[in-house]
């Protein structure tokens, strides 16, 4: 059984996607014509792996860098705040 992570342990990882901006991501990804498996690819990894990252499941900073990168937001932080419809200043 998974454990609950600690509030600190928590605020060390950063920022959790939720499932809503989780499937913003997707949609973002998909206007620009990028799916999971070309992030995956890119990376050398599985697209388990990259879809467990989008959906907040688990975290992999470079995962999200790859992410906000493809949808050209200069941070991940960035990226929420327009998923979460609260565009950076």
């Amino acid at each position: 059984m998974a454990q609950k992570l600690s509030r600190n342990k928590r605020k060390i990882i950063g920022i959790r996607i939720k499932p809503r901006e989780g499937l913003w991501i997707i949609y973002q990804l998909r206007l620009i014509g990028i799916s999971q498996t070309d992030l995956a690819r890119n990376l050398g990894i599985t697209v388990v792996s990259v879809n467990q990252v989008i959906n907040g499941i688990r975290h992999s900073t470079r995962i999200e860098n790859a992410i906000y990168q493809a949808l050209g937001y200069p941070s991940f932080e960035a990226m929420i705040a327009a998923a979460r419809g609260k565009e950076a200043a």
